[in-house]
């Protein structure tokens, strides 16, 4: 009677016993069968078709089995097909063994490398580094070279400009009546013994009659890499432009910056400013910007054209009188921060190179010998085209349009105002500036002109007499 109670019993454990082994044995086979299901489904990675692709991509590194039948399949483009049947047709020398072993070493190169053609696969795996920049890649926007644009290109400027502007340093010492005065501003060097330009109004203070020097001035300059300050005279200064010029006593053998470059500006262009550092800088002195506008030419009654160039590099006082550079490395002006003063705090404007020749020639091959006294109104215009453009433009009478009046001068004491057109004198039309020129300069200083103008700003007619003066 026990044993008849004890083989329901029995059976329940063979039967759990067996569920459990059929459930391990499950366990284990289902994912093996289902991964290979899976990959024979795949067209990307579809057993050997998928080795024979790979076997076109790295010839010499996948071993060939099945003789001249997959070399004559190697030829032949593969097309991806989900036909599980697929891979027997293709290799049909192949045994199951060496079809599971091709297969396994194929999905483990398609994980580190992808399929496609063989063209698209040797690419893989090269050297090239994308970070590194083609030396002779170019923009595709402004198609100039991509080392142009780039950082490396403005430390290259600023490490081969920065030893060619020097420090200067002018004092005037206080009188009974005054305080001392010291100002300490930058000065390019443009040639190996010593001479340094700069302007007259960053010294304005120890500038005396006639753009000279008071006695008691003294002037430092301090040169990139020399261990000490020398010395310095004040050769001149050209009056129409404030440049004014510098020569460093007993030095030579100096790194300088050359005047020849005649680059053409456009808005926009980025430009670098350079200058000496503050104080309380231990280094820099480097003030990048855009060409944010081009000032139109103005002429003086001697013929020298001036038009500044505004840029959004703020210029410092201390770096006022440093070369202004574009990106290819031409020095196109000089920075002048008087000017900030006078028509905007933000932005900076330097004098263009042409200007600064110029006005170098006036400084350095004064005329010789005593000359005539040359008459002059002291007024600024436009060059012809540009003045005839304006007129016609806003419809204005002929005439000169006066973009400037010089302080103190005949125009500027009878009362003509930068924005008037200078119509005749003497009855004669004033159609261009070479006639204005050639008729004032031909008259004897102080010589009574009758001047008409046109006041744009109030649109009437005016007459006035002026006397001639001397042109400084």
């Amino acid at each position: 009677m026990k044993k008849a109670k004890n083989k329901p019993l029995q059976a329940l454990l063979t039967i759990s016993s067996l569920a459990l082994a059929a459930f391990v044995l499950m366990a284990l086979i289902i994912p093996v069968v289902t991964d290979r299901l899976l990959q024979d489904k795949d067209p990307l990675n579809m057993g050997e078709p998928a080795s024979i692709v790979g076997a076109t991509a790295n010839a010499g590194n996948t071993e060939q089995t099945s003789g001249s039948s997959l070399s004559e399949n190697i030829t032949d483009p593969v097309e991806p097909s989900n036909n599980p049947t697929h891979t027997a047709a293709v290799t049909p020398t192949m045994s199951k063994s060496e079809t599971e072993t091709d297969t396994a070493d194929t999905a483990s190169s398609d994980t580190s490398a992808p399929t496609g053609t063989e063209e698209d696969i040797s690419d893989v795996g090269n050297d090239q580094k994308p970070s590194e920049t083609d030396p002779e890649a170019t923009d595709p926007v402004s198609d100039l070279p991509v080392s142009y644009l780039s950082d490396e290109r403005v430390k290259e400027i600023f490490q081969k400009y920065s030893q060619m502007v020097a420090s200067i340093q002018v004092y005037l010492p206080g009188t009974d009546s005054t305080n001392d005065k010291m100002a300490i501003f930058s000065g390019l060097i443009i040639s190996a013994d010593g001479q340094v330009i700069t302007f007259g109004s960053n010294f304005s203070f120890a500038l005396s009659y006639g753009h000279r020097l008071y006695e008691r001035a003294e002037v430092r300059i301090v040169v990139p890499g020399r261990q000490k300050s020398f010395e310095a005279t004040l050769e001149g200064i050209q009056r129409d432009t404030d440049l004014a010029l510098f020569q460093i006593e007993d030095i030579s053998d100096l790194t300088f910056a050359t005047l020849d470059s005649e680059s053409k500006l456009s808005i926009g262009d980025p430009v670098i400013a350079i200058g000496q550092n503050d104080v309380l800088t231990s280094k820099g002195g480097l003030f990048p910007g855009l060409i944010t506008a081009i000032y139109h030419p103005m002429v003086l009654e001697n013929n020298i054209k001036i038009g500044m160039i505004q840029t959004s590099a703020f210029i410092s006082q201390q770096a006022s009188g440093g070369p202004l550079i574009n990106l290819a490395g031409d020095v196109i002006g000089l920075n002048n921060s008087q000017l900030n003063r006078t028509y905007s705090d933000i932005m900076g404007y330097a004098i263009p190179t042409p200007v600064l020749k110029t006005a170098m020639d006036i400084i350095t091959n004064p005329d010789p010998g005593p000359r005539e006294p040359i008459g002059w109104l002291g007024i600024i215009t436009l060059p012809d085209d540009e003045n005839e453009n304006l007129l016609e433009l806003m419809d204005w009478p002929s005439g000169l349009y006066i973009s400037g009046v010089e302080d103190s001068s005949p125009s500027s004491i009878a009362g003509i105002k930068s924005g008037d057109i200078l119509m005749q004198v003497n009855g004669v039309n004033m159609h261009s500036h070479d006639t204005y020129a050639e008729y004032i300069q031909g008259k004897p200083v102080g010589t009574l002109v009758h001047v008409r103008i046109y006041r744009t700003s109030e649109q009437r007619f005016i007459s006035l007499q002026i006397y001639l003066g001397r042109m400084p």
